[in-house]
């Protein structure tokens, strides 16, 4: 029997331990963001209904104003209301030929409080029928804050390797 108990225990500090692990703020954020680069992520010959489900996805995952810096496309600096998001976001399922963003390094999650910074490498493409105005290795760093409904991202800042 004692073995038995011994096994059981074990078990249960292993769950209890990967819970708190799963639960915590830096795995909370490392979660939101990559689910925010496959939302980004649109693929080649994806019909727009479906591009269009993420619109909801990334609604879930922008704060109420996003500051986004990007020096190599000039129309995507400022700060900008969710609802002007969600809009670019539809515009780019609608005209966009394919979109991938791919983690590299993980360079560091810091979190402080209410507020988290992930700083991350990364590939981006966005293939617009005219032109590529995203194509490269990008350093990122993405801002979270805390909500009652979960960490939302409050600001973007994109440079080009």
């Amino acid at each position: 029997m004692k073995p038995r108990l011994l096994i059981i225990g074990i078990a249960l500090v292993l769950a209890v331990a990967f819970v708190a692990w799963w639960l915590s703020p830096k795995q909370a954020v490392k979660r939101r963001t990559n689910s925010l680069l496959q939302t980004l992520t649109l693929d080649a010959g994806t019909g727009k209904l479906s591009r269009h489900a993420g619109e909801y996805r990334l609604d879930a995952l922008l704060a109420p104003q996003v500051e986004l810096e990007n020096p190599s496309i000039a129309e995507a600096n400022g700060t900008f209301d969710r609802g002007e998001m969600t809009a670019a976001y539809s515009w780019l399922c609608d005209q966009a030929k394919q979109t991938r963003f791919k983690t590299g390094d993980l360079h560091s999650i810091t979190i402080n409080g209410d507020q988290a910074k992930v700083e991350i490498s990364l590939t981006a493409l966005v293939e617009l029928p005219t032109y590529n105005p995203a194509d490269g290795s990008f350093e990122v760093v993405f801002d979270w804050v805390k909500s009652e409904d979960g960490w939302r991202l409050r600001k973007a800042v994109w440079r080009q390797k």
